[in-house]
């Protein structure tokens, strides 16, 4: 019996430790929401997702109590026109950085439950095909400050 709790501890304990640690690869830097009008009801979202890990990491969900929904997209041409397809995740290659900008991946926000102006923050979460959750802060910038340089990691 006591063996049995030692190898249920051990195994519990890797468990915890590779979920850990597949969270803990995840960087976040430059995550920002361009300022729209306060009528708009959908907003973009753009960050880069660095995977310092040797495993690649999926971004399942992404969610904030501020927005009634968030949808990942692609913006890519198809038959001669701009579409936006929906992405049921994003794939962030193992030591690879995915960035979300204007014409590529990026997030569509839908139905704002507050007036974001520039200056303002936005708590965003990550969920992960493994499980695990991670935090973001998202800036409300105008278009003309969106290439500051601001790094976050969680």
């Amino acid at each position: 019996m006591r063996s049995y709790l030692i190898w249920m501890f051990t195994v519990l304990l890797t468990m915890f430790s590779t979920l850990s640690q597949a969270s803990e690869s995840l960087m976040i830097h430059n995550a920002w929401i361009p300022e729209m009008p306060p009528v708009s009801r959908v907003h973009a979202g753009f960050a880069s997702f660095h995977n310092a890990s040797d495993k690649t990491v999926e971004i399942v969900s992404i969610s904030s109590p501020d927005y009634a929904r968030i949808e990942m997209h692609l913006s890519k041409e198809v038959g001669g026109m701009a579409r936006m397809i929906p992405q049921k995740s994003l794939i962030v290659q193992a030591n690879q950085m995915l960035t979300l900008k204007h014409g590529s991946y990026h997030l569509m926000m839908f139905k704002p439950k507050r007036k974001l102006k520039s200056g303002d923050t936005v708590q965003l979460t990550i969920q992960l095909s493994n499980g695990t959750e991670q935090t973001m802060t998202a800036t409300v910038k105008k278009s003309s400050q969106a290439n500051t340089h601001q790094h976050q990691h969680h």
